[in-house]
């Protein structure tokens, strides 16, 4: 499947009440390239982080090179949810998130220059 194809199947599979397939179907639109389907990921990783122990495991996904977690990391940073506020450290995920192709760190990394 092409990246919009990942996309649409994991948008009908979370509304058919399928999150795995869901999930997968957007990581696999969202490494791809697929900005929206970056965001949406982001999105439900973000609403899954409920103790510190998922924090780890989303460390664990970004170190395996999740630029997705990235920028997830990033937000939970700058935001201090789950870990201590620091955004040296929130800058340097953002960075690697960016490098890593994910457009929603680029453009926050563009806006924060300009």
């Amino acid at each position: 499947m092409d990246p919009q194809q990942e996309y649409e199947a994991g948008a009908a599979a979370f509304k058919a009440g399928n999150a795995k397939d869901g999930a997968e179907h957007l990581r696999n639109a969202a490494f791809a390239g697929h900005p929206e389907a970056q965001n949406q990921l982001a999105r439900v990783y973000f609403a899954q982080l409920k103790h510190r122990e998922d924090i780890i495991s989303l460390e664990s996904a970004a170190q395996n090179g999740d630029h997705v977690a990235l920028f997830v990391l990033a937000m939970c940073l700058i935001e201090g949810r789950l870990m201590e506020k620091d955004t040296d450290k929130a800058l340097m995920a953002l960075k690697h998130a960016a490098a890593l192709g994910n457009t929603m760190a680029e453009a926050m990394l563009a806006q924060a220059q300009g």
